[in-house]
Formats: structure tokens, sequence, C-alpha cells
């Protein structure tokens, strides 16, 4: 399986992925040919060969350009595009991630939210070129190391604020950082989308074979390298998409009545998974296993909730792996009326399974008064036809 391993020594920006993508392999002319695609004026890109330390990569200059778009003309750029669908739809996810994280932060909804340095045409840039890259070596599965960030604070668009950007520790979410003594912006918000878009937290970096690597070098001097390393390479797994822990304990002195309401509780705190089952414990007593999976950040919580919750004096633990299908969720309009479906996709971005939710067939059936069987049907053929 081809992996991609991103080692972000100094931080993470988009030139800087986009110049790794071309020193570990990429034709530079395809990403010429990609940007040139975008309608109107583009500013000139270069890739320049530079050296930091005893690190020699590639540094990108891009020509200045004060053009700017808003959300829905960034959003038509990337669509219409003449490019792989596969390319496309990575360039949207990322782009997503950075408009939800603004309107998170700023606290506006999107359609009065304005992306200031990000409304720039490099941003559309930098994630149809890495889009293109990843596809381009037909990588399978990303890694990447904890994310550096600096400190201090930084100039922007909003005047003086603290750094590392509240935007990209939104985006970034619980994945992994360090932050350096550097009064310098390490991780940019696209860069930051990266990593969220395609790695996992959690996902430890199997063992690989090196096919080829590259090296985004910036300019910045500092007692760090200022560069960007990423790996190409191919491994036998096993692969898995993140850690999670499993939480298990034995009860037979609970009222039964309360398990599921219990379970319920669980789940709402963040629980990935919540089962419970009949043992058969000691001295032939019957008894309830719950068994909680839950990922590292929540651990504690939902510890603390168990024993709250339940009469269990103590838990079992175990670490174990899950691999999981990209899910998204859809909002379908029928004849019975609107329905959501989550859809899985595989590692490739191929569709894999649909699956209609059932409080939506619900609602519609006891509103109808008809069997929820019919209700379904009806849905199932109708989302065939889509």
């Amino acid at each position: 399986m081809k992996i991609l391993y991103i080692d972000p020594i100094f931080g993470i920006s988009g030139d800087m992925m986009i110049s790794a993508l071309i020193d570990a392999g990429v034709p530079f002319a395809e990403l010429e040919a990609l940007i040139a695609k975008i309608p109107g004026q583009v500013p000139a890109v270069r890739p320049v060969r530079l050296t930091q330390g005893i690190i020699n990569g590639i540094h990108l200059e891009m020509d200045p350009s004060d053009r700017h778009f808003t959300i829905d003309e960034m959003e038509e750029v990337i669509d219409g595009i003449d490019v792989e669908k596969a390319v496309k739809g990575d360039a949207m996810g990322m782009f997503s991630m950075i408009v939800a994280a603004e309107s998170k932060v700023h606290e506006v909804s999107r359609d009065k939210l304005h992306l200031h340095e990000l409304s720039n045409i490099d941003t559309i840039v930098d994630i149809l070129c890495v889009a293109y890259g990843v596809r381009y070596f037909n990588i399978e599965k990303v890694f990447c190391g904890p994310v550096p960030c600096g400190s201090g604070t930084i100039r922007t668009s909003h005047g003086s604020i603290p750094n590392p950007p509240p935007v990209t520790l939104e985006i970034l979410g619980d994945r992994k950082i360090v932050i350096y003594e550097e009064a310098l912006e390490l991780t940019t918000p696209t860069g930051a989308a990266i990593v969220a878009y395609y790695t996992k937290n959690g996902a430890g970096v199997p063992a690989f074979r090196i096919l080829s690597r590259g090296h985004g070098v910036g300019t910045y001097a500092s007692s760090r390298p200022d560069v960007l390393r990423i790996f190409i390479g191919e491994s036998d797994g096993p692969f898995y998409d993140e850690e999670v822990w499993v939480i298990e304990t034995d009860l037979d002195d609970m009222e039964m009545e309360y398990m599921g309401v219990v379970a319920s509780r669980i789940r709402d705190a963040g629980a990935l998974d919540v089962l419970f089952f009949p043992v058969l414990m000691k001295k032939g007593r019957m008894g309830i296993r719950l068994s909680v999976t839950t990922d590292p950040g929540g651990l504690e919580r939902i510890v603390e909730l168990i024993f709250a919750e339940t009469t269990t004096f103590g838990m079992r633990f175990h670490r174990d792996l899950r691999r999981v299908l990209e899910r998204r969720e859809d909002t379908l309009s029928t004849s019975c009326g609107p329905v959501r479906v989550k859809k899985g996709f595989d590692r490739g971005g191929d569709l894999v399974k649909t699956h209609i939710e059932f409080d939506d067939v619900r609602a519609i059936a006891d509103a109808k008064n008809l069997p929820y069987r019919e209700i379904l049907e009806i849905v199932r053929n109708e989302i065939k036809k889509v």
C-alpha cells in the first residue's frame, strides 16, 4: 500500500507542501498546467532549488496578486476546474474545513463570512496542487508527525493575534502539536487543513520502504531548519485509522432497567460505541458486561462517568485499533419527505455503502400512520434512482 508521511520539521503551509511534493517527484509541468486552468489572471509560480543547512529542496515562488474571491466564487472555481473528480473532492474537503473553522472562530454564519488573507488566489492554488500531488502518487494513507506551531503574537488583517492563530488550532482539532519559541506562523490554516483532511489523530505510522522523499524549503532564519519533509513509501500494514481505548466492566448487582439509559448517557458523553450483554459470573450469577470504546481524549471523562453511573468498583482497559469508512451525510428529497442518508467511502473515494436514517423513516411513517417497512422500501427505491 502506498503511503505518504508528512514530517513537519518547522511547520506546514500550502506552498511548502507543494514544494515537497515537487521535490518528491510530482512534475511541475503538470501542476503548472493545472494552475493555468484556473479562470482569469493567475500569478506566475516558479520552483526554485534552495538549501537550508545540509538540506537541499524546493522553494515555491509565486508572484504577488491582489485577486480575491468570495467563498462561493472559490467553490465555483474548484468545482468547475477540468481535473479528476477525486482531486476536486479533496480540494473541496480542505476548503470546507477552512470555512467551517473561520465561521466558528468568528461566530458568524457562512453567508456573512469573509476570509481576508485566505480569500486570495494563493489558497485555491495551494489546495488544488496539493490534492493533485497526493493523487499523483496514488497515496492510500497519509500520516503526519506532531505539528509545530509558533508562539507570541503575529500580525494579520485582524491586527495582532495570538500565535498559533485560533483558526489554525480549530482546524487541527485534537491533533498533536508542539509549540516552538518562534514568533512566526509556522503552521498556516491551509497547512492545518492539509493535515486535518488527510490524516487521523492517533494513527501510528507503520514500517514502510521509502520510494521517494521531498523537501519543501522556506526562507526563515532560525535555529531550526525551515523545512517540510515528506516520504512516499510502501508498506504492508496492518493499516488502521486510529487507536482507541476499550473499557470493560462486569456488573451483577445493578438494576438492569437502568442499563439502557446509562448506555445513552455514555454515548452522549462522546463514546464511540457502547455495548452491554449477559455474562455468567462467579457462583453461577448472571451479570452484564459493559463494553465502551472511546478515543484517547475522552478516556478519563468516560471512566469517571461509568464510576458515577454504575455499581462497578473497577474496570479493565486495553488499546485497540479501529478502521472506518469515510462518512458523509446527505439530506435527499423523496416523495415521502426529506430523508438523511449516510454514505461510506473507501480510501480511494469510492462509495461502498449507504444507510438510510431510521429516525427520519420513523417520523414519516408515524406522521402518515403507515408501516415503517413500507416507507423504508419507498425511500430505498427512490434513492437507488438518484
